[in-house]
């Protein structure tokens, strides 16, 4: 495919839909900068399909449903990830060496729920590894973890009402 066929193809899309796609991810997220990048991505997406969509009988609502996934994927991204804000009360205490996750237990723990919850918890292994590394099976591995999980805040709970 020529350049100039690609241009003369691309150009009038996107001049035609910039504007609106940028209200529609707006609308969405609220967000300048990001949503930039998302009708930015969404016009990626249409060149990296362009042999798709070439005949595709409706672009624009190609595109606008591509803005709107990538800004609905963005928002529920943006809500299950935790940002805190460096408050000048903050500052000091990064500094300091975060504790152990060990240390964070309660000592009532048995050394088997305590290596369960840190393999899980702190390491991040799924349960297939964790059954591989205790040699038992991927099943045994949740009961465990569910169990050292409920004594875990048993004890929790019970040391916060000392």
């Amino acid at each position: 495919m020529l350049v100039n066929d690609l241009d003369a193809w691309f150009d009038p899309i996107y001049t035609a839909n910039y504007s609106r796609l940028v209200k529609v991810a707006y609308y969405i997220l609220w967000d300048d900068d990001l949503v930039e990048d998302i009708v930015q991505n969404a016009f990626s997406a249409l060149l990296i399909k362009q042999k798709q969509l070439r005949t595709h009988p409706n672009i624009s609502g190609w595109l606008t449903k591509t803005v709107r996934n990538i800004a609905d994927n963005e928002r529920n991204r943006a809500r299950y990830t935790r940002e805190i804000p460096l408050l000048p009360e903050y500052e000091s205490k990064a500094d300091e060496p975060l504790p152990d996750f060990l240390s964070l237990l309660p000592p009532e723990l048995s050394e088997g729920e305590r290596q369960i919850l840190y393999l899980h918890i702190e390491v991040g292994l799924s349960h297939d590894e964790i059954a591989a590394r205790l040699g038992c099976k991927p099943e045994a591995s949740r009961m465990r973890l569910h169990r050292a999980r409920q004594r875990c805040k048993q004890l929790l709970l019970q040391n916060k009402n000392l």
